[in-house]
Order: C-alpha cells, then sequence, then structure tokens
C-alpha cells in the first residue's frame, strides 16, 4: 500500500486516507501560495500605486536614499507578491518578501514599540514567505513548468 508522501514513508494513524492526504497536500501547498502573494499584492497596490508615497517611512527607519528604498519596497510587495501568485521564481521573490516582512517586524516592534502584538501578522507572515524560500513553487507552479531546476 503506498504511503502519503507528506509522511516520507511513516505509518498513517488512518492509512486509508493518505490517497486524500497525497491528492490535499499539492493543492494546500498551492492556496498557501496564492494566499500569501495576494495578501502581498494587496498590501503592495498603493505602495505601487504611489511608489514614493513611503518615502518618510523608509526614511524613518533609517534607509538611505529613501526614495530608491520606497521604490524598492513598493516593487517587491507587489511585484514578488505577484511571482508567489504565479509560482514562478517563487523562491528569489519569497526570499525578498521575507526581508522586507522582517523589517517591518523591526519597525511595529521596535521603532512603533507595539512589541509581539503590532509585529505579530509580520511574524507569521515572514514565517510563510521563509517556507517559500526553502520549498520553493511546488508542483502546482510555473517554476515546476518552465524552470528545469526550480530555482
Amino acid at each position: 500500500m503506498k504511503t502519503s508522501t507528506f509522511t516520507t514513508g511513516r505509518p498513517l494513524v488512518f492509512p486509508t486516507l493518505g490517497a486524500l492526504y497525497d491528492l490535499l497536500i499539492p493543492l494546500a501547498f498551492t492556496w498557501l501560495r496564492v494566499i500569501c502573494g495576494t495578501a502581498l499584492m494587496v498590501h503592495g497596490w498603493p505602495k505601487i500605486s504611489n511608489p514614493l508615497g513611503t518615502v518618510d517611512m523608509v526614511a524613518g527607519i533609517g534607509f538611505q536614499p529613501a526614495a530608491f528604498w520606497a521604490v524598492a519596497l513598493a516593487v517587491t510587495e507587489f511585484g514578488g507578491g505577484l511571482l508567489l501568485v504565479l509560482g514562478l521564481l517563487t523562491r528569489l521573490a519569497a526570499a525578498g518578501c521575507t526581508v522586507i516582512l522582517l523589517v517591518t517586524v523591526y519597525f511595529h516592534w521596535v521603532q512603533l514599540g507595539q512589541g509581539y502584538g503590532g509585529a505579530e501578522l509580520s511574524l507569521i507572515w515572514s514565517a510563510v514567505t521563509l517556507f517559500f524560500v526553502g520549498v520553493g513553487g511546488g508542483r502546482l507552479s510555473l517554476d515546476r513548468l518552465l524552470l528545469p531546476r526550480n530555482l
């Protein structure tokens, strides 16, 4: 009997569910990637619509030249989200988004003094993007279709 790929060969408590798990794993994986990318795009849309609108915030964190970093923030957040949705250059996009999210953790936790409560969402989303840095786009991604080594 085939065991679920998720369990990497370990016996399942309910072996008859192995086929269901094998069906759901790539779907759940893709769903997480698409939802993460969509959230980044929605959050990044105001920034990409007005890339210099965050110059003061970026300067306040200490990034100089602030205009360059504000545009980089907009492109990385919105563009990285789009690439995650597509599963294209997933590891690269996720790495850029992880860096941005970790900066927002610092911004909320340290600079604004909000602690864990203020940084919680950034911590969660950075964990998700870091996951995709490690594992790539998955079976249902353009990476798998177009890139021979799944960068």
